[in-house]
């Protein structure tokens, strides 16, 4: 891989790694900062799935969706376990970024998200290295 791809690569997983550490610090702080633990999980996800495009030499398109990231990657790798993963973490994108749009997340959701979103920023790091 070329210098450039791959400085534009670990750029995406040094921000997917931030945001791991961001939603675990929610989630070690009280049920007020679950909502946006879910959210820095889902990004999470998302940089990482981008990082992956980066890795294959595809420019990560403007999108939130997970489900497509995982289709537009599937050329190129089978990430078919993590869909699942992806059609639950989608939507905490948006979800809970306002108030009144939805009820808070609760633990168990919050947890699950949490444990999806670091399964796929291992699995994208076992991939690229």
């Amino acid at each position: 891989m070329n210098p450039e791809r791959r400085e534009i690569t670990e750029g995406w997983i040094h921000k997917a790694e931030s945001d791991l550490a961001y939603a675990n610090l929610g989630l070690s702080s009280g049920d007020s900062y679950r909502a946006g633990a879910v959210y820095h999980c889902h990004q999470t996800a998302e940089k990482a799935l981008k990082a992956l495009l980066c890795f294959y030499g595809i420019i990560p398109p403007k999108t939130h969706d997970l489900v497509r990231l995982i289709e537009i990657l599937s050329p190129h790798v089978d990430l078919t376990d993590f869909a699942g993963a992806s059609v639950f973490l989608t939507p905490l994108a948006t979800d809970f970024r306002y108030p009144g749009d939805q009820e808070e997340p609760t633990g168990e959701d919050a947890k699950l998200a949490f444990d999806y979103a670091q399964g796929i920023l291992v699995k994208v790091r076992e991939l690229i290295s």
